[in-house]
């Protein structure tokens, strides 16, 4: 079972990332499977960590609270943050420039089958997608912002050695920029159980993103 982490509550926005086990932090034998967080023999297997995200916001007051978005805006918005954030890539610049994900209609048939759990762990039946995961208190984040919060990750990942800085994670980040990815699908969610934030969080909101082919191939670089 992959192990949840429960933050201490506050009155500002709380948010999470989960990684999962990549690259250098699976042993070099696992070199021809994609990273997923149900590899047993994976030492580091997936697990919710506090994200360095930026300043959180203050809650709006009552009867402000922004909607979640509509399948067409979430859409839109993933698509056109991924295709930003792959555009920005720089740690070395891609040469040819990384070709722009399009939205698979399966792979967000699969995110909102699995977003229905609420669940802040991987979809050990994913099958053949990789996939990256984000949850919040509601109000916290944008689709644009979960995404960025993603892409930050750039800043911890070592371009030279093809792996996160030490004690850092960057398998997000690698998994928005990789190459050989071509389709994105994402389902968000507002939950009222099985909060990563602790009992005292009751609502909180849940982003699942596929993406085909999967990326975080060990021993591999993003591009």
């Amino acid at each position: 079972m992959i192990p949840r982490m429960a933050l201490p509550v506050f009155r500002r926005g709380l948010a999470l990332l989960l990684l999962t086990p990549w690259l250098g932090c699976v042993p070099s034998t696992q070199s021809a499977r994609p990273v997923s967080a149900s590899t047993k023999r994976s030492a580091t297997n997936a697990a919710a960590r506090k994200l360095p995200a930026p300043t959180p916001t203050p809650a709006p007051p009552e009867g402000t609270r922004k909607p979640v978005p509509s399948a067409a805006d979430l859409k839109r918005d993933m698509v056109s943050a991924h295709n930003q954030a792959r555009a920005r890539a720089s740690r070395p610049t891609p040469k040819p420039a990384l070709p722009e994900l399009v939205w698979s209609d399966e792979a967000a048939r699969k995110a909102e089958a699995y977003a229905k759990e609420c669940r802040f762990e991987h979809n050990p039946d994913r099958g053949a997608f990789g996939e990256n995961l984000a949850a919040a208190t509601p109000d916290t984040w944008t689709t644009a912002q979960v995404v960025k919060s993603w892409a930050d990750e750039s800043a911890d990942y070592d371009p030279a050695r093809g792996t996160c800085a030490s004690g850092k994670m960057c398998g997000h980040y690698t998994q928005v920029v990789w190459r050989t990815t071509k389709a994105v699908g994402c389902a968000t969610r507002l939950c009222t159980k099985n909060s990563p934030f602790g009992s005292n969080v009751g609502t909180w909101q849940l982003w699942v993103c596929n993406y085909a082919p999967p990326g975080n191939w060990v021993g591999q670089k993003p591009y």
